[in-house]
């Protein structure tokens, strides 16, 4: 049963800046796939702004070799949207990855990154895409990479009276790019590991690679390290087996040792030889 709360719905962005501003400790809502859970699960949040219908947060343009996203846009919509796929294949993978048809058809990129899961499945393909929110208050209007919003599991710097607007998106193109994960089971979807990629080669080497990690540490992340290891490198096993042992020591190094990783990093490294090796 949910506890009592009031809710708002906006019809214009200015309208929920406007009730950001005006209402004590608000909460924005706009699939409510996360919000709602938390709040059966006994989380108090007594005044709720419904922006799933402001048309400035249903947007896609492209701008500057840029993709800018409308937060309120689902998962499902994302999946199947030509520009997208087209310029950010595993975002488009990932997104039809979601949940169930329901949960995508409900949710949204917004609050995917605002709930800030571990094995959130938006998260890593954005990380490989350079992704940038825009945040809005009544007052200000700030650009944040993705990287630097997520600060722990389920936290985020984002402001309460703060909407995010906006998923800004790098385009790749000429990169061979997708996502793999692990889910526990196909009918209850929640990443138990992802891997985002993007990699570009030439005549034997790898030019550019771009790799996002979920799931497997408190924040999804991206080894930079391993990136710069075969970035410019030949494209052999001596530098794939290398650069593979470097990301499991770096997951390694940044949580610890779990038991869950007697069988995530065993998967991962498959998962890592069949996306490197191409």
């Amino acid at each position: 049963m949910l506890p009592k709360f009031a809710s708002v719905i906006a019809k214009t962005r200015e309208e929920a800046l406007s009730w950001l501003s005006s209402l004590e400790n608000p909460r924005i809502i706009a699939g409510g796939t996360d919000l709602m859970v938390r709040m059966r699960a006994g989380k108090q949040y007594s005044r709720v702004i419904d922006v799933a219908g402001v048309p400035e947060l249903l947007t896609m343009t492209e701008t500057d070799g840029r993709l800018s996203v409308g937060s309120a846009m689902t998962h499902a919509r994302l999946s199947t949207s030509e520009p997208i796929i087209r310029n950010a294949r595993s975002l488009a993978m990932a997104c039809g990855l979601v949940g169930s048809p329901q949960i995508r058809n409900m949710g949204t990129i917004g609050g995917n990154l605002a709930n800030a899961s571990p094995a959130a499945d938006s998260i890593p393909p954005l990380l490989i895409h350079d992704a940038v929110l825009v945040l809005e208050s009544k007052e200000t209007r700030r650009r944040v990479p993705l990287e630097e919003v997520i600060v722990a599991p389920y936290v985020t710097s984002i402001d309460r009276k703060e909407l995010l607007g906006s998923v800004e998106i790098n385009p790749l193109r000429g990169y061979r790019e997708g996502y793999r994960r692990v889910a526990k089971r196909a009918t209850w979807a929640i990443s138990r590991l992802g891997v985002a990629f993007a990699i570009r080669e030439d005549k034997g080497r790898f030019t550019d690679v771009k790799l996002a990690i979920g799931s497997c540490t408190p924040m999804p992340f991206r080894p930079k390290k391993v990136e710069d290891l075969l970035k410019g490198a030949e494209k052999n096993e001596a530098i794939i087996t290398e650069a593979i042992r470097m990301a499991l020591e770096e997951i390694k190094l940044i949580s610890g040792i779990r038991p869950s990783y007697a069988y995530k990093l065993p998967v991962l490294k498959g998962i890592l030889e069949e996306v490197l090796r191409g």
